[in-house]
């Protein structure tokens, strides 16, 4: 099971809100195969750590699917209604160093007994990413032991390799959603990806958490999840559609005007300081408007081809796949990332791909505590790409990075 624990708080106004997972997953003969496991020897070790955000994020994985500690330190931004990349810098000088050392005993193990360490150098906050780049690059030269520079969001995608009993095979579909992204993406290995549509503007993410700050919802651990809770306390019966979902049948994403729409109900709805639309109401609205955006992208890929020759359904556009790849083929969607830990999101991209008839596609999630930020999945990547280890010490953090200049 998932264990919790606590370690000594740094300075005020941070908060330390730190996890420690330790779990073993059944190895999958697929993963066997994929030469992942090495029966004759003893299982690696990475120590992988991920500081892309404000989050600082410890983990020692072995190759053998076993996640012996994850650790994250959480700050607390709640009084400054958000992140900001100084204070998110001093942060990580604050709690880097005790988080990995939290790692490392929490996993009951040597410091030397790694084998290597995994580090994110992108994307993400250039000061934020820069504290654990340091902090990587020290202990590899300490400790004599490789690096291994990791892409946030191809971890993120890789983490069902990691946590699923029947890890999905390639190609699959990756629907990443969180603070910094919104894309729809087709993994073709651990290294080759290729985007099918991203957001021409703002986030899912960050929509939520600008219409969450917008509605004056208190929150602690993030707006965004406050939104979620607030919006299952909306009537079943309103479930009418106040905002309009943009660019349907086009192949890209597009929050900043649901975020300004919202903006714009909430000023109409203030008399004397009262709202005459429940918050709950708008919170549920804007939260469907958000998820129809996914459900329209994963159909314009998934809906199946035969109905192209139904001319009672009305004419559809779809995502165009590079050659070879046929969408009826896709078995498999992972939805990774903060925004995916959403259960109403869960819920409905599930229906979604019923409605299209695609109950054969399997819809995969990670574990809640491994879909925001965490460095298991760094880690993990590390296991994955392995012959990319390195001594190269000049490389720097790369704030922004496209999942399709990773190195092959």
């Amino acid at each position: 099971m998932w264990k919790m624990h606590s370690i000594a708080r740094v300075a005020a106004p941070r908060r330390v809100l730190t996890r420690c997972h330790s779990k073993r997953f059944e190895v999958s003969v697929t993963a066997r195969s994929r030469g992942i496991i090495t029966s004759a020897k003893p299982p690696r070790l990475i120590l992988g750590i991920e500081t892309s955000c404000d989050d600082s994020c410890a983990s020692v994985v072995s190759s053998d699917r076993n996640i012996l500690s994850d650790i994250v330190t959480k700050q607390d931004h709640s009084t400054t209604g958000g992140i900001h990349p100084l204070s998110a810098a001093l942060g990580h000088h604050a709690n880097i160093a005790p988080t990995i050392a939290a790692a490392i005993d929490q996993a009951q193990i040597a410091a030397s007994d790694l084998d290597a360490i995994a580090v994110t150098q992108g994307p993400g906050m250039a000061s934020s990413l820069g504290v654990g780049l340091s902090a990587a690059k020290t202990l590899s030269a300490v400790l004599r032991k490789p690096l291994i520079y990791v892409h946030h969001m191809q971890a993120h995608a890789l983490t069902p390799l990691l946590t699923e009993a029947d890890p999905p095979q390639f190609p699959f579909l990756v629907l990443l959603v969180s603070g910094g992204h919104t894309m729809l993406v087709l993994a073709r290995s651990v290294t080759d990806f290729e985007i099918l549509a991203t957001t021409s503007d703002d986030s899912i993410g960050d929509a939520f958490d600008k219409v969450a700050r917008d509605l004056g919802i208190p929150w602690t651990s993030a707006p965004g999840a406050a939104l979620e809770t607030l919006a299952a306390e909306a009537e079943a019966t309103d479930n009418q559609q106040i905002f309009p979902v943009p660019r349907r049948g086009q192949p890209g994403f597009s929050y900043s005007g649901l975020k300004a729409a919202v903006q714009r109900h909430i000023e109409s709805q203030q008399t004397d300081g009262k709202m005459a639309t429940s918050k709950a109401l708008i919170a549920a609205a804007f939260q469907r408007a958000a998820c129809a955006q996914l459900e329209d992208k994963l159909g314009m890929v998934l809906r199946p081809s035969h109905h192209e020759q139904d001319a009672r359904r009305r004419p559809y556009s779809r995502i165009k796949l590079p050659d070879g790849v046929n969408g009826d083929d896709i078995k498999t969607v992972v939805c990774s990332g903060g925004v995916a830990s959403n259960a109403f999101i869960r819920a409905r991209l599930r229906e979604h791909l019923d409605d299209l008839g695609r109950q054969d596609v399997d819809l995969q999630f990670p574990p809640l505590p491994l879909c925001t930020d965490n460095a298991a999945m760094i880690a993990w990547t590390g296991h994955l790409i392995f012959e990319q280890c390195t001594k190269d010490y000049t490389r720097h953090a790369r704030p922004k990075w496209s999942m399709e200049d990773i190195p092959r």
